[in-house]
């Protein structure tokens, strides 16, 4: 019986030697790593039509509200509607002449091209 005590005595005595204290673990004033933020066109719906037709735009990180946002049919400004989670609507710009365009948004400085191009197919006005 004394061995068996002296053996789990040791083993104690091992457990509580092999927890280092001195380890503090990971930093707590150790900086995190900064979110992706990057503004991401994922798709556009439709992907054709009229000048001032409406385009919901699919993404990500997009700015809060229309005045965070700047959004283009290459190089031609389009009017924002509206700026939900994850869409911006817009109008394509009017007058504009039938031909395909690529969508750019600029959110806070970050640009995005949709993947896709869209075809303006012809002028409603």
């Amino acid at each position: 019986m004394k061995k068996q005590i002296a053996l789990v005595l040791t083993l104690v005595a091992l457990s509580i030697a092999a927890c280092d204290d001195t380890d503090p673990g990971p930093a707590l004033n150790a900086p995190m790593p900064a979110p992706l933020t990057d503004t991401v066109i994922r798709a556009i719906y439709p992907n054709a039509g009229e000048s001032g037709s409406k385009v919901a735009i699919y993404g990500e990180n997009f700015g809060p509200t229309p005045s965070y946002n700047f959004v283009t049919f290459d190089s031609v400004p389009a009017d924002i509607i509206s700026v939900e989670a994850g869409i911006i609507n817009v109008l394509v710009p009017e007058n504009l002449p039938a031909g395909n365009y690529t969508i750019n948004v600029n959110a806070e400085g970050q640009l995005s091209s949709a993947p896709g191009m869209f075809t303006v197919t012809s002028n409603s006005y």
